[in-house]
């Protein structure tokens, strides 16, 4: 009796310990189904994220730099599209063009002499803007560039702003001047060139003279340099224009005898302002300002 009692028991308690590891053993694929694809889904939504990043970078660079791109071309072109207008008879070497060269300052003899050689060469013209103070040191100077038709005229007797001066003080500056170039030229002076530009109504209608100017500035004072003040002149002159100089600085002289050849060789004729003025049929008025004569 006890022995079947036992084996009863035994029995339970071994179908128990069985079913205790079913249950395990089905455990197991539950667990794990759920971390495989937990797994796979996470691996998916990954590398969708990681292509959707991608592209969107890659968008985002490509336009950024056509846009660069775009902005640098429409930087370089406006440059580019701007020119100078010129008028074609300025370089047609069958016409005929007139250009008054002038010079300030002078004279000075190692830099007028030569400016005169090379006028003197090609048959040109200038016109002398002189500084009375100057002149008797340089006397054979102003009669040589008088005898060779070339036009002298006044730059005041010292070189003065005139419109810093009193009425008085300006017909002293501009008088003597021209009292002592007439003297030395035995010409009628009739043009004065106020120092550094200077003019203002008081300038007009104190100084009873035509006030000449200029169009094209070489700016060799400053220049002092051959390359510099023949670019200067070669790249502005046009016909009707008078050019400012100043005979004091050897590389305006060398300048001068480089670009007059080539400048006659386009057509241009060297003359006097006041010979410029006459062909134009500019009637000159004192008092008033005149700095070009176009056809």
């Amino acid at each position: 009796m006890k022995s079947t009692v036992l084996r009863k028991i035994v029995s339970i308690v071994m179908c128990f310990s069985l079913l205790g590891l079913a249950g395990c053993v089905n455990d197991k694929p539950v667990d794990s189904q759920p971390e495989s694809t937990s797994s796979t889904t996470t691996t998916t939504t990954t590398t969708t994220t990681t292509t959707t990043t991608t592209t969107t970078t890659t968008t985002t660079t490509t336009t950024t730099t056509e846009k660069s791109e775009t902005e640098a071309s429409s930087t370089t072109t406006k440059p580019s599209t701007t020119t100078t207008t010129r008028n074609p008879r300025d370089e047609d070497p069958n016409v005929e063009k007139l250009v008054a060269l002038t010079f300030d300052d002078g004279p000075y003899a190692p830099v007028t002499d030569k400016i005169l050689d090379t006028l003197a060469k090609h048959g040109a013209k200038a016109t002398f803007f002189v500084v009375g103070d100057r002149i008797d040191r340089y006397q054979s100077t102003v009669k040589r560039a008088s005898a060779l038709g070339c036009e002298i005229a006044s730059h005041t007797w010292s070189h003065k702003n005139l419109t810093k001066l009193t009425a008085a003080q300006m017909a002293e500056e501009v008088n003597k001047s021209v009292n002592k170039i007439e003297s030395i030229t035995g010409k009628k002076v009739t043009l004065v060139r106020p120092p550094e530009g200077g003019v203002n109504d008081s300038v007009k209608k104190n100084v009873p003279y035509p006030l000449i100017m200029w169009s094209v500035d070489s700016m060799d004072w400053k220049n002092r340099n051959v390359q510099k003040n023949y670019n200067a002149v070669m790249s502005a002159v046009f016909d009707g224009s008078i050019i400012l100089m100043h005979d004091l600085y050897p590389q305006t002289a060398d300048a001068v005898a480089k670009f007059v050849p080539e400048l006659m060789a386009k057509g241009y004729k060297f003359v006097t302002v006041t010979e410029l003025m006459q062909a134009r049929g500019v009637s000159m008025q004192n008092g008033r300002k005149y700095s070009q004569a176009r056809p």
